[in-house]
């Protein structure tokens, strides 16, 4: 686990260099942290093309596509998250005049409104907590995808996190938690940004190539904890619970950015604040004992 300089120093690897300055300046203050999650790609190496796409199992985005330099509003959606860095869980954070609770769809909602994207625009339609109404929002502009490398910005969604419905099961809960991707690895480790429920607003990892492994060949860690209670040295973790394991799919919200876009709006014409409907659900706690 990281805290403070080390963790800014982590995330910096990350954030294209354009945006350093400003990311530290938000994340000042802070103690942030992060799970230990080995080698990740320098600052030189982010403008270059994110993979050298051996197995990518391609049919949203061509591999041209997912080897593409990073766009500006993939580098802003790096930006927006590392504001959020290290801020406790079900804290409170106002975003261009708008308040945001960061739970788990809060999290990811504030991410984007950031960029002026309210990601929130369409839930009115659809019924479930906020992760199912992001999902079906998010189907019916045909922006799901299943690639195995996504890009920055893309929405990931989980299922079997934690019991929702409540009924001692836990093989039937779809769309129970939601992240959303700031960089992915060569080897095919997609890093995210999320809200734990003991660590607040913090970065993990998932690799869909060995989505079973809590470690990889080279020893670094490529699947957190995803399930409820589950971890590294628990001997009780359900059959299913690291985050390769527990994915569902990616939505492409860049995609759509001008449908969600409330660009033209001001701080205080926004559509109502819907994240405190039906969205309080538990973020996975992962044993913490095992970073």
């Amino acid at each position: 686990m990281l805290v403070g300089m080390d963790a800014r120093h982590h995330f910096r690897r990350i954030l294209p260099p354009v945006l350093v300055c400003a990311s530290l300046a938000l994340l000042g203050g802070c103690a942030t942290l992060f799970s230990v999650m080995g080698p990740q790609r320098s600052l030189a190496d982010v403008d270059r093309p994110m993979t050298s796409a051996p197995a990518v199992r391609a049919s949203y985005r061509t591999p041209q596509e997912i080897n593409s330099p990073l766009t500006s509003d993939e580098k802003a959606v790096i930006a927006s998250a590392g504001s959020l860095m290290g801020m406790a869980p079900n804290s409170k954070v106002k975003v261009d005049g708008r308040t945001f609770t960061l739970d788990c769809i809060g999290t990811v909602s504030a991410i984007f409104y950031g960029m002026h994207i309210d990601v929130q625009g369409d839930f009115s339609r659809y019924s479930g907590n906020g992760v199912s109404r992001l999902y079906e929002s998010l189907k019916a502009l045909n922006v799901l995808h299943k690639d195995t490398y996504p890009r920055p910005g893309d929405v990931i969604f989980w299922d079997n996190t934690w019991d929702a419905n409540g009924d001692g099961k836990l093989n039937d809960d779809p769309r129970t938690h939601a992240g959303v991707v700031i960089a992915v690895d060569p080897d095919g480790t997609i890093h995210y940004v999320h809200e734990h429920v003991l660590k607040g607003v913090t970065v993990e990892v998932m690799n869909l190539l060995h989505p079973t492994a809590y470690y990889g060949p080279e020893g670094k860690i490529i699947n957190n904890a995803m399930a409820m209670n589950s971890g590294i040295s628990r001997k009780d973790n359900p059959v299913h619970w690291v985050s390769g394991d527990l994915w569902n799919s990616f939505g492409d919200v860049l995609r759509a950015k001008r449908h969600f876009s409330v660009a033209d709006l001001g701080p205080d014409q926004g559509p109502p604040e819907l994240f405190e409907l039906a969205m309080r659900e538990p973020a996975p706690a992962e044993d913490v004992s095992a970073q």
